[in-house]
Formats: structure tokens, sequence, C-alpha cells
């Protein structure tokens, strides 16, 4: 395999892990283990993980080495900040422009999971995802959805490490229903606020369980 194949394989292997939480914030990352591991020299896997510091991802400190970048609370309030800027105005657009089947299918969602299980936890967070991508797609906006594709992503890996809220998928079972009526009723300013709501809703669960639990991978 060429060089760069090398290196590609190794950083969507190691962006794959940061992102599902195997390799926890803070987490030092040994450029002669990688090598070691995925059966490569270390060059590499030095750039791997330089592609993945210019993300955001790594953190690179001199004299000490790679380490996975912790997340801080300015982070998670720009990602939600973000998400509130994008996706009121996605339900406010998709108001008048979504079909009524993808209302019933999105009504069908379940958006539950199993406490304290990780993979039902990994469906839940792919299920909202999908149904948010999905009121996104429906305002007929290729640019919005790519955009709104791109945070998700950068939420997921805070999002993984929240396994302890297992009131939340009522809650947002609550809110979705809210907004999918807003849609029924083609009411804009109802589903503008819906969104809002289930946002910052997301965003103060998120915060709080910063401050209770992420003391270890958090800033």
């Amino acid at each position: 395999m060429a060089a760069s194949g090398r290196k590609d394989q190794v950083y969507l292997e190691l962006r794959k892990r940061i992102m599902a939480g195997e390799l926890l914030p803070g987490t030092q990352m040994s450029p002669a283990e990688l090598a070691e591991r995925y059966s490569v020299s270390r060059t590499p896997v030095r750039d791997a993980l330089n592609m993945l510091a210019q993300e955001g991802l790594v953190e690179i400190i001199p004299r000490r080495g790679y380490f996975v970048s912790r997340i801080t609370v300015r982070d998670v309030e720009e990602i939600f900040e973000m998400r509130l800027i994008l996706e009121t105005a996605s339900a406010e657009l998709a108001t008048a422009r979504i079909s009524e089947a993808l209302i019933e299918r999105l009504a069908h969602l379940s958006s539950r999971y199993v406490a304290g299980n990780v993979e039902s936890y990994k469906a839940y967070l792919e299920e909202n995802r999908q149904f948010h991508l999905a009121v996104a797609q429906a305002a007929g906006n290729r640019l919005l959805v790519e955009a709104l594709a791109r945070v998700f992503d950068q939420m997921q890996r805070f999002l993984i490490l929240r396994l302890d809220l297992s009131d939340d998928a009522d809650d947002m079972l609550a809110e979705h229903y809210l907004l999918l009526e807003a849609f029924r009723q083609r009411d804009a300013q109802r589903a503008k606020e819906a969104m809002r709501v289930a946002i910052e809703h997301a965003r103060d669960a998120v915060l709080d369980s910063i401050f209770r639990h992420g003391k270890d991978w958090a800033i």
C-alpha cells in the first residue's frame, strides 16, 4: 500500500475510534504503539495524527506528545449555537415543503434506548441525527444539510460519552411530537419555536452532564 493510503487508513481508523468514544478525551496517543498496532511505520501515523489535529480532534503538546483533545464548554456552546442558527431556519423552511408522508415517517421514529447500553445509545443518537437531517432535507437547501451534517459530526464525540440520561429519550419524543404537530398545521413560527426549545434543552442537558460527570474528559 502506498504511503498516502497507509496514512488515510490510520487516519480513518483513529477518527472512527475517537468519534465512537473508544479513545477518550485526554488519552495519550503514542506513534510507536499505533505504528505497531496498524503494522505501519511511524511516518503515516504522525501524518494521520497531524490531520486529526487540524480537525481539532487531537492536541499536540510540545515535548509531551499527541493527546485526544479534551472537550471544552466553549465547544459545546458553539456547536449548539450553530444548531440553533441552522435548525430553526430549517424548521421554518420545511414547514411549507415537508410532505405528509415524511411527517408520518418521522413520527414513527422511537428515539428510545436502554439506559447504560452503549449499542442502543449509539442507535438512539443515529436515529436522532436522521430525524434532524431529514427536517433539513425537507427545507430544500443542500448547503444547509451539508453544514448541519458537519455540526452533527462534531457533536457526536461528546454525545457518545453521555450514557447517564435515561430520561432524555422521552423528553426528545415529546419535543419531536410538538415539531411534527407544527408541520401538520403548517405553522412556521410554531415549528421554529419547537425546534429552538428542543435544541436549548439538549444543550442544557449536555452542559449539566459535563459539569456533573465530565471532569476527566472535559474542560
